[in-house]
């Protein structure tokens, strides 16, 4: 090999290698602008979803099956709640007249399950009548809050 072939096959593997540093070096600039498209994608995503969701809730809050679930959800509660305040009243009165030792404990265990029941409607009622998305279907006959001092 003389030196003209050396020169000629260095100057090739030069340019060998030259080529696959070029290659490399879009596959990594094309990796790069990938990313950032993903992203920016992922940002206008985002603010996207931020910026549609009222509209959403307003169009979740307005179907019809909501309306109607909401409505006679607050007259069971309130209906629930009027059953066991009267409920309560009944107990009270048992207990009052009871003279049995056990039987009045087991009218005040009794009472004491009740009155937790009538609570716990009364803060779920409560919570519901201050929650715009589901006040608004509440009846104009029915309360704005129940009492939960009935429930004692």
């Amino acid at each position: 090999m003389n030196l003209e072939d050396k020169i000629e096959s260095k100057i090739e593997r030069e340019l060998d290698t030259m080529s696959w540093g070029k290659l490399f070096g879009w596959f990594v600039g094309i990796c790069c602008i990938g990313l950032i498209m993903v992203a920016v994608s992922g940002v206008f995503s985002t603010v996207g979803t931020v910026a549609t969701s009222p509209g959403r809730v307003i169009s979740k809050t307005m179907q019809t099956a909501n309306i109607i679930q909401s409505y006679e959800w607050f007259y069971d509660i309130n209906a629930s709640y009027q059953a066991k305040t009267g409920q309560i009243r009944q107990f009270k009165e048992f207990y009052s007249s009871e003279t049995d030792k056990k039987e009045k404990s087991r009218l005040r265990i009794d009472m004491a399950a009740i009155q937790q029941m009538c609570r716990n409607l009364t803060e779920k009622y409560n919570a519901n009548s201050q929650k715009m998305n589901k006040s608004v279907f509440k009846g104009w006959s029915l309360p704005d809050l129940l009492n939960q001092s009935t429930c004692e």
